[in-house]
């Protein structure tokens, strides 16, 4: 299916880890308690988990929201500002973190995929609204007629839902990224989205049409859930 919402928060991340036994506690600590916090928040509709498989940031999360406006709610910031000691311990180690706020542009699909490709975009202020064009009615298209996809969605970073200082900006330590465009590429698995991908919206022809910055991403899908799941750990 399309995107739940009109909103989108999108994080990407390194992780700072000395062990195997830290990947674990962050692996428990996202599914256990991290991802349920956040789909207990209003307007939160439903939230995934990736694993870079080539590229990087190495994690990724992307989380649906009713709008992009959700982002910056009291009730978002509250849990932003009053971090668990799990949260803190495992936030500590992010590292490279891109932490972008979206407004949902354009969105296509029928359910999930195991891979997701990603392509941030900064297009020129002269070639702006052509691109968009041109993304959203063209590339869509193409993309969407590919064996193996099973959703295309393109979001714009909105300022105003993305800054904000935390007590979880502090605990990061430095200041986050934030991305002008998104395109996410959803299909069987990231083999076929990174063909696709490369096919119809490569760096070389992103760059022809009038991008300032373009690069992409794989990822294979670690968990999902929607707002509706119960936890019963």
């Amino acid at each position: 299916m399309a995107l739940l919402g009109k909103g989108l928060l999108g994080i990407w991340h390194d992780l700072a880890i000395q062990n195997d036994a830290e990947l674990q506690d962050f692996q428990l600590w996202y599914t256990k308690q991290h991802l349920p916090e956040r789909l207990n928040v209003a307007g939160f509709l439903r939230g995934r988990r990736y694993q870079a498989v080539e590229g990087d940031p190495q994690f990724a999360a992307l989380y649906e929201t009713e709008t992009a406006e959700t982002l910056a709610s009291p009730a978002y910031h509250k849990q932003l500002n009053n971090p668990t000691e799990w949260s803190t311990a495992n936030l500590a180690k992010f590292r490279n973190t891109n932490r972008t706020a979206f407004k949902v542009k354009e969105s296509f699909g029928y359910g999930i995929g195991a891979g997701l490709s990603v392509a941030w975009i900064s297009p020129s202020d002269k070639t702006k609204n052509e691109m968009e064009n041109w993304v959203r009615k063209a590339v869509f298209r193409e993309i969407m007629e590919c064996v193996g996809i099973v959703g295309i969605h393109m979001c714009e970073g909105n300022q105003e839902a993305t800054h904000a200082v935390t007590k979880e900006l502090e605990i990061r330590g430095t200041p986050d990224k934030m991305s002008e465009w998104i395109v996410l590429v959803e299909g069987h698995n990231s083999i076929i989205t990174k063909e696709v991908l490369s096919k119809h919206l490569s760096a070389e022809t992103s760059m022809h049409k009038g991008a300032d910055s373009y690069d992409s991403c794989h990822y294979q899908l670690i968990h999902s859930s929607i707002s509706d799941d119960t936890s019963d750990f």
